[in-house]
């Protein structure tokens, strides 16, 4: 499955490892859990239809997100990402797209005035 070959990809990146050591998780990140951190999502896999049925090809949406306690942290492992993936062909031939950047702010932690993270979410195609 492409999550496999994404998280593979990221852990074998120099860029991303010094960053985030071995912490990146599926689905979310656990509260408390030590920054800078990737969390990453399939929101859309979708088979490729056309008139005469389906094929065997499928387009996959992932969520990467690029956590860090500060704004400048989850822009600094946001380019790092980007420079793994952007643009990566996998070893499955498939061609990783980076579709959209936007930024996340957490919660304020309790009694403070400073959120629990800074994020910038990350959005890639790719067909596999």
């Amino acid at each position: 499955m492409p999550e496999t070959r994404l998280v593979a990809k990221l852990k074998a990146t120099s860029g991303v490892t010094t960053l985030v050591s071995t912490r990146i998780t599926p689905g979310y990140r656990k509260q408390g859990t030590a920054l800078p951190a990737i969390v990453y999502q399939v929101y859309s896999d979708r088979p490729v239809n056309h008139a005469g049925g389906t094929t065997d090809t499928s387009e996959m949406r992932l969520s990467v997100y690029c956590m860090a306690a500060t704004y400048a942290g989850s822009k600094a492992l946001a380019a790092a990402v980007k420079a793994a993936i952007s643009g990566w062909t996998d070893s499955s031939g498939s061609v990783w797209h980076l579709e959209t950047q936007s930024d996340d702010i957490g919660d304020p932690m309790p009694g403070q005035d400073v959120p629990e993270y800074y994020a910038i979410n990350q959005e890639y195609t790719v067909w596999y």
